[in-house]
């Protein structure tokens, strides 16, 4: 175990509160930060015409009524769209059921009344490239006062991110052993399953001035047992419960 002072982690929400809401809507956000979650993690992808949307397929088939690539679509076509297929009994309005934009998320937590971070995933490959990046930074500069972390599994897209915005945190995220990391990401976002494996890489990490986020985590045990051993984030497709036994528990 970390020989470092005991800490809560971070409790960033996944896609918001998504457990029974449909994953990345307004409502899913706004149950989060009921819930008392310190952070809201959302995927970013560029539409056909130049709207950051938030999204985490590169097709909408999963999430909607609809088919196709996000970057094949328009805003107003996402817009016309049900992204409330895989939740059963939802309220029919646009906070359940509509596409959210990045703009959306960052006015919801300009407004919750505390202070709540934005963990933004960027999602690569895509044809748009650096514009993801670009329109990112320009987005954030518009809410001074929403930090964000930005995210990605890409060494290219994180490198990126450095040279636009030089203080900016940064995670690496990975799901399998894949070398060092890049030494311009100052955290690294880790695969729970493969930390259960090897717990000492937490201390690894701290070791070598880094933090550690852990994905995804919705069963209180990992959690418990992941906070005992300092980790620096929790992300979970359920907050409230995993800050309920935390709050219990360690």
């Amino acid at each position: 175990m970390s020989g470092q002072a005991r800490r809560q982690p971070m409790i960033v929400a996944h896609r918001g509160s998504n457990e029974h809401l449909p994953e990345h809507s307004v409502a899913a956000y706004a149950e989060a930060i009921a819930l008392g979650a310190d952070a809201l993690e959302c995927d970013v992808r560029l539409t056909k015409d130049g709207h950051l949307v938030l999204h985490h397929d590169r097709l909408v088939n999963r999430t909607s009524d609809g088919s196709g690539a996000v970057s094949d679509l328009t805003l107003a076509e996402l817009r016309g769209l049900d992204f409330s297929v895989n939740r059963e009994g939802v309220p029919a309005d646009a906070a359940h059921r509509e596409i959210v934009t990045l703009p959306q998320l960052l006015e919801l937590a300009a407004d919750a009344g505390r202070p709540v971070r934005l963990c933004v995933e960027t999602k690569h490959p895509t044809r748009y490239g650096a514009r993801v990046e670009r329109r990112l930074f320009a987005a954030l500069k518009r809410y001074p006062n929403v930090e964000a972390t930005v995210m990605s599994f890409s060494r290219t897209a994180l490198h990126r991110a450095r040279v636009m915005s030089p203080d900016t945190p940064l995670v690496w995220l990975f799901q399998y052993p894949l070398g060092p990391p890049p030494p311009f990401a100052g955290t690294i976002g880790v695969d729970v399953r493969l930390v259960r494996k090897r717990l000492d890489m937490i201390d690894r990490a701290h070791r070598n001035g880094r933090k550690v986020f852990v994905w995804t985590v919705n069963d209180p045990a990992d959690a418990v047992m992941l906070a005992r051993h300092n980790v620096d984030a929790i992300i979970s497709d359920r907050p409230g419960v995993i800050r309920d036994a935390l709050r219990t528990k360690v």
